[in-house]
């Protein structure tokens, strides 16, 4: 793709350039799109991810965190169980199988507690995984400049055009 921008120039500011009204100008001599000129511009475009990848990586990550959420209601299950056997003061009173109900439904509930937050959180390392694995990534578009100038009768024609 070329964009030109024609600039008019007075003729006397290119006077020793223009040919004689008798012998048209020489093409070779005409330094029209030279190799380019100035230094290159670099414009770089990120992609957009795709409606379907959002939605699988937001899926993974918020079933991650439901997991995660019933981890701690195991969790403080688990506390609340093992609060009501446990005494900051000695109660004299005896071990009763209640009691040990507690204890084994503390244990379980703890033992639940640690499997959902491991599971919650490899889901959610799954997400931050994807994330980076499925980066679209970006697009590098180099710009080169173009300067000319051209004689015309009563003047030139002076041009910088971007090819990319």
């Amino acid at each position: 793709m070329r964009v030109v921008l024609p600039l008019l120039v007075a003729a006397t500011t290119v006077a020793h350039a223009q040919p004689s009204a008798s012998e048209p100008p020489d093409p070779a001599d005409t330094p029209m799109f030279k190799a380019p000129t100035g230094h290159d511009f670099v414009v770089e475009t990120p992609e957009e991810r795709s409606t379907t990848n959002i939605a699988v990586i937001a899926g993974i990550a918020g079933a991650g965190a439901l997991v995660g959420g019933l981890g701690v209601y195991f969790h403080l299950d688990s506390r609340s169980e093992s609060n009501k056997v446990s005494a900051g003061v000695p109660t004299s009173r005896p071990w009763l199988p209640a009691d040990q109900a507690a204890v084994d439904q503390a244990s379980s509930d703890r033992t639940k507690a640690v499997i959902f937050y491991s599971l919650g959180g490899a889901l959610i390392i799954g997400a931050v995984v994807a994330l980076i694995v499925t980066d679209p990534g970006s697009t590098r578009t180099v710009i080169h400049p173009h300067t000319a100038i051209a004689p015309t009768p009563g003047g030139a024609i002076a041009m910088h055009e971007w090819s990319f």
